[in-house]
């Protein structure tokens, strides 16, 4: 897959609700997983974690979970 070679944009659901855009309202995102930089302050895993964005395919709007 090339950079702009993303996979079709998918509904997406958060504890049982369906996740709907704050912004514009769409219902399909792009998923991606990202890992936070906490400016070299720790180092261990646990205070580097990841955390997964889902983008708005309408209007590219990042919405921003942490793993439970």
């Amino acid at each position: 897959m090339g950079l702009f070679d993303a996979p079709e944009p998918v509904g997406v659901e958060i504890k049982g609700h369906a996740l709907r855009c704050v912004i514009c309202g769409h219902n399909r995102f792009h998923r991606h997983k990202i890992r936070l930089d906490r400016a070299g302050l720790f180092t261990s895993e646990w205070s580097d974690p990841m955390a997964v964005s889902y983008e708005c395919a309408n209007c590219a709007y990042l919405h921003w979970f942490m793993p439970q």
